[in-house]
């Protein structure tokens, strides 16, 4: 069967399962996404462009910054995640719109600032793709994105994952490093090359290390719920047609050991990258 393109992949069920998640999603995500978001300084009148919007949740936040004279305009590929961003956003000076801000014109441009929270690993051609947004950005306009480094140093999403090991009738291929995806940009110096060959000066990647609550707090039972629905965990019990009741115990009976007041924690590694058009 031929790998699903992007859009497919956002607007079928892997986006519905995310609005379902999207709560909690958020939950867990906040330290990182306000590193970002005070690393960006928006400033009221701003005009800003949220790549990869989702479900809102960064629009909003940026949309509290720059208004009541500023403006945010999200975009997203997932109809799904769209039209829950659509609930979420309704009275507010934001425009959510169905399209890939890696191609073509976006409306609304040009803006004062450019952000994304996990957003821009999934371009197929990224190059071509950080072009575009800078052509959507005023000169002298800020970008900020928050993406993940390496698999392995984000133990919340690869530890569960080894613990299901003992099920698994071989390990999950590791991510091509290249290829669109949670992990496409973990290689600092492939970042530097891409901002630099689209247009973008004064690039600046800084690591962000801390806690991630697992499906943004609940004991090991939820935190493992919350795995056996989006990321490598629940893609390994699908793809390899694990029972998922078993899976589901074995899962919580690892996270137990790393429960904590605030939910289930383990280690998250991102870089935070800013630069200038």
């Amino acid at each position: 069967m031929p790998a699903l393109s992007q859009s497919e992949y956002w607007n079928g069920k892997v986006g519905e399962e995310w609005v379902r998640q999207a709560d909690r999603m958020d939950r867990m995500l906040e330290p990182v996404t306000l590193a970002a978001l005070e690393r960006l300084a928006l400033q009221r009148g701003e005009r800003v462009l949220d790549i990869g919007c989702g479900a809102a949740a960064t629009t909003l936040l940026a949309a509290d910054r720059v208004e009541p004279d500023g403006h945010v305009v999200g975009v997203d590929i997932s109809a799904p995640m769209l039209a829950l961003g659509r609930e979420r956003t309704r009275g507010r000076r934001i425009d959510l719109l169905e399209a890939d801000a890696g191609k073509g014109a976006i409306t609304g441009a040009p803006f004062d600032a450019a952000f994304s929270r996990f957003g821009v690993m999934f371009f197929d051609e990224p190059t071509a793709a950080f072009a575009n947004l800078r052509g959507a950005v005023r000169p002298g306009g800020r970008l900020v994105f928050v993406c993940w480094r390496g698999f392995s140093e984000n133990a919340w999403s690869s530890a569960p994952l080894k613990a299901l090991a003992p099920m698994l009738a071989a390990p999950p291929a590791p991510p091509d490093p290249e290829a669109p995806g949670p992990f496409a940009l973990a290689n600092p110096e492939r970042i530097n090359a891409i901002l630099a060959a689209s247009g973008w000066r004064d690039a600046s990647i800084s690591p962000w290390d801390g806690a991630m609550r697992i499906g943004g707090g609940g004991d090991a039972r939820e935190a493992a719920e919350f795995l056996m629905r989006i990321g490598p965990c629940a893609r390994a019990v699908a793809e390899q047609n694990l029972d998922p009741t078993a899976a589901r115990a074995m899962l919580a009976d690892y996270l137990a050991a790393y429960e904590t007041p605030d939910g289930v924690a383990l280690a998250g590694a991102c870089w935070i990258v800013s630069a200038t058009a």
